[in-house]
């Protein structure tokens, strides 16, 4: 490890400790004040200043000086060669939600796409509004197939897991799905719900899911608020390696296709 990434991890822990000794809203030294104490450059400091306000952890305000923020909801994914689908760790926090709308509508040439069924099939639209700790995270829209939800508790949606839900009561048990991520801007009833500013940045997910007999049974697209929520993944290449060096062996392509 060079001089200069020792000096990063050494003011990193340091403006860390400080945060994690102040509440949110609270100043911490200036960076002046600050390099002056660790010994470091101003612009060695201002990177890990940089990265701690990207991830939430700070916040600078011009004219102001540096004040602690809310770090971001890292999500965990969880993925490996002997898995069919991905894990998903609780996420830190308090999740609760409020259903905003539902409603059983017919399947559009789209939806049906999405959920492999023909147009008109019956699915429940559940729209509802997450938060964590109170704060508003995301906005979701779930579509799952209405005959396998007969009656459903839209209350135990907002207190509970919905797919604890759909485990315990109704025998539909998620095992894989296919999710997409990626960058937009809020549109103005997104912003409104999750509390930002139009057009501010968020990520979206899109999740088909499967269950326990293969069946697709759940399109949903979510909008997560992109300054308080990150996705992380494990990954074992294990079973990656493997295959490379199986395809070499056997006078195979460049690419491996990894279906995991």
């Amino acid at each position: 490890m060079t001089a200069s990434l020792r000096k990063r991890d050494r003011a990193r822990e340091h403006l860390i400790g400080l945060i994690e000794a102040r509440a949110v809203g609270q100043a911490i030294p200036s960076e002046r004040q600050l390099s002056a104490e660790l010994g470091i450059s101003r612009p060695t400091l201002r990177a890990v200043v940089d990265d701690l306000i990207r991830d939430g952890w700070l916040v600078r305000e011009h004219g102001r000086g540096m004040f602690v923020g809310s770090p971001k909801i890292v999500q965990e994914i969880v993925g490996g060669p002997s898995s069919r689908g991905a894990a998903y760790p609780l996420a830190p926090g308090t999740w609760t939600s409020r259903v905003l709308d539902h409603a059983v509508i017919p399947a559009g040439m789209t939806l049906g796409s999405r959920l492999r069924v023909t147009a008109g099939t019956p699915v429940l639209r559940i729209a509802r509004q997450r938060f964590v700790d109170g704060e508003p995270i995301s906005v979701e829209t779930i579509h799952v197939l209405d005959s396998l939800v007969p009656g459903i508790d839209l209350g135990a949606i907002e207190t509970g897991s919905f797919y604890g839900l759909l485990r315990d009561r109704y025998g539909v048990v998620p095992t894989d799905a296919e999710q997409v991520h990626e960058a937009a801007a809020a549109d103005a009833a997104e912003a409104a719900l999750l509390g930002v500013a139009l057009g501010a940045p968020v990520l979206v997910l899109e999740r088909v899911a499967r269950d326990q007999d293969g069946r697709i049974f759940e399109f949903t697209r979510a909008v997560y608020r992109g300054d308080r929520y990150r996705v992380t993944t494990q990954l074992s290449l294990s079973s990656v390696a493997a295959e490379v060096e199986h395809a070499h062996e056997w006078g195979g392509g460049d690419t491996v296709d990894d279906d995991a």
